[in-house]
């Protein structure tokens, strides 16, 4: 028995389903709708669907205020930030892991000027940690946020410091330029 197309031999096969039915150019049109709103979703931004709440706002000022920020400085930092929790979350962390030399509104000024809030205090936290010179500890900060991704490049610095012997600043330059011959370092 050989059947003349696909459909006949599916509703042969299968005798609830007759294609004909949702071949209509009302289910097609309808599912082109379906098809191009579910994709639209999918490449609205995540900033878009995630606003920040009252709650977000106040814990930004409290952390911010926490690390002698003026209150202006505070309201503008705060008040500017797609997401308030993580801007405030780098700063103290930042904060937290220096030695108080470096002022918190060079602190607060990279935070906000990274494209990755979260890693960027995560970033300086683990290099100042692992490393115990903190007369890098600018330098450090800058690396991480000029880092397209701090993550990465703070274990570049960790993984590297613990085996070769190279100064902190040539760590950081080298894991921040990979393919910047270590003669180029020495010479800066």
């Amino acid at each position: 028995m050989l059947h003349k197309n696909f459909s006949d031999f599916l509703s042969d096969k299968f005798p609830l389903f007759t294609p004909k039915k949702y071949l209509s150019k009302r289910w097609i049109s309808l599912a082109v709708i379906q098809l191009f709103s579910y994709s639209f979703l999918m490449i609205i931004p995540e900033v878009a669907t995630a606003q920040p709440s009252r709650k977000s706002f106040r814990i930004c000022s409290r952390d911010l205020l926490s690390v002698g920020l003026s209150e202006s400085e505070v309201a503008n930092a705060c008040g500017a930030a797609l997401k308030p929790r993580d801007l405030s979350k780098c700063v103290t962390r930042i904060y937290d892991s220096t030695t108080k030399e470096l002022p918190a509104e060079e602190i607060l000024f990279n935070c906000q000027r990274v494209r990755r809030v979260d890693e960027l205090g995560n970033c300086v936290r683990k290099i100042n940690k692992a490393v115990k010179d903190t007369s890098n500890e600018s330098a450090v900060l800058e690396n991480c946020r000029l880092s397209l991704l701090p993550e990465s490049f703070s274990s570049c610095v960790i993984g590297l410091s613990s085996n070769v012997g190279l100064s902190t600043e040539e760590l950081l330059t080298t894991c921040l330029n990979p393919n910047q011959e270590i003669s180029e370092v020495d010479s800066e």
